[in-house]
């Protein structure tokens, strides 16, 4: 794929053939002490701020350039940087500057965004050099933390005994081990937010750790008034519905609920190993399309941005890491993380999620691109559905086509799921 590093690197801004990407490189290091020839380069000479200075200069004489269809010269730009007719090229480039440069915090020097790390503890970029250097991975956070602030996840046994759940950064990893079936490589990891109902046993946490011993372990969660989580171990998609068909079995919902809540919701991971980054960037167009936006949302069970916002992606943005309250995240280094679904602890809603994920995954890459763009017209709910109606993905993903019979979506009969509540 031409990516946008590659198109810096082949994109030429001077005279002697120099590449923007090299040019900018070597601003940092042929300015960083001289705040004078810096001034004078940029002309900030009255408002100087360093780098990102010169930075925006550039992006103003570009975006000027382009509007009024002039060449730059060394005149307009400086004798630094400049003389090449760049109006095409340098137009799909210089928005995209501050996406593709970020000032480490930690040394505040200036590095390439694929050469950095999303810290989520601090909501912050650092450079490769300072990660290395002073950070730590949390295999059970998926995420890294600072020397100094590495997390002591030792077992608390008092919070336990008092509360009857495990505190929210526990790591379950602790006690869970990765569960794969067969030949199936691509890991889910769910989480499902529940609230008590007022008749809820006292010791509804030691039920759903004895149906889900060795597999899921229940954490507390703020954002819940009386409820906590139930958080898996990373499974193939066989053992997650194998085991969630053994929790929904035993009744709970009696005690717990979850889709009529306005608190609950339902997150499930996949991991990094399984998807290229193209994959991801497709992911992320299919679930931010606004052609595709009221399919989500009926598939989701809701729209509230208060869990999960939608904002407009392209392909590239899989490159980035995003927030953290996104429909789809991307700011962990080891997992996606779909979180746009409503609380559900309905069989048939739990599968359906399930499914919905594994088979989007699957679906994004039978999607050619030709170039690193949006494809409204191949990444559309029509053609996802279109997917479902082939016979192989019936029988696999049999809740899920299901579903789409019953709202519609597709005229084709479905496999006929017995007892489908309102949570579904």
């Amino acid at each position: 794929m031409n990516t946008l590093l590659s198109r810096l690197r082949n994109a030429y801004a001077l005279d002697d053939r120099v590449s923007i990407y090299d040019r900018l490189k070597q601003l940092r290091f042929e300015f960083g002490g001289d705040d004078y020839k810096l001034q004078c380069a940029v002309g900030h000479e009255d408002n100087y701020r360093g780098w990102w200075d010169y930075v925006i200069h550039l992006k103003d004489l570009f975006f000027n350039s382009i509007r009024t269809q002039e060449t730059l010269t060394n005149t307009t730009i400086g004798d630094t940087f400049g003389g090449q007719k760049l109006k095409n090229t340098v137009s799909s480039l210089v928005d995209t500057l501050y996406d593709e440069f970020i000032e480490c915090e930690d040394c505040q020097e200036i590095e390439v965004r694929d050469q950095s790390t999303w810290i989520e503890s601090t909501g912050t970029m650092i450079c490769d050099s300072c990660c290395s250097n002073n950070y730590s991975y949390h295999e059970g956070h998926d995420q890294y933390y600072h020397h100094d602030d590495y997390p002591d996840d030792d077992y608390d046994e008092d919070y336990e005994d008092a509360y009857g759940v495990h505190t929210y950064d526990y790591d379950v990893t602790n006690q869970l081990q990765t569960q794969k079936y067969k030949n199936e490589t691509r890991l889910l990891g769910l989480e499902v937010e529940v609230e008590r109902r007022s008749d809820c046993s006292e010791n509804i946490v030691d039920q759903v750790h004895e149906v889900m011993r060795d597999f899921a372990i229940c954490k507390h969660d703020g954002s819940l008034n009386h409820g906590f989580e139930i958080v898996t171990a990373p499974a193939t998609i066989t053992l997650q519905k194998k085991r969630w068909t053994a929790f929904c079995e035993k009744g709970f919902a009696d005690q717990l609920s979850a889709w009529n809540t306005s608190t609950c919701g339902m997150h499930i991971h996949v991991d990094r190993a399984s998807v290229t980054p193209l994959d991801i960037g497709k992911l992320l167009v299919f679930i931010n399309g606004s052609n595709n936006r009221k399919f989500i949302e009926n598939i989701a069970g809701r729209s509230s941005a208060q869990w999960s916002q939608f904002k407009a992606k392209t392909i590239k943005d899989s490159l980035h890491r995003s927030d953290k309250y996104e429909a789809l995240a991307t700011h962990k280094p080891r997992t996606i993380e779909f979180r746009l679904f409503k609380g559900n602890i309905a069989k048939q809603g739990i599968m359906r999620n399930i499914e919905f994920v594994d088979s989007l995954c699957n679906f994004v890459r039978t999607v050619g691109l030709d170039k690193d763009t949006d494809s409204v017209n191949s990444l559309s709910y029509t053609n996802f559905v279109q997917y479902m109606t082939k016979s192989e993905n019936k029988g696999q993903y049999p809740y899920l086509f299901s579903w789409l019979v019953r709202k519609g979506y597709t005229k084709g009969k479905g496999k006929n799921i017995q007892n489908e509540s309102e949570e579904s």
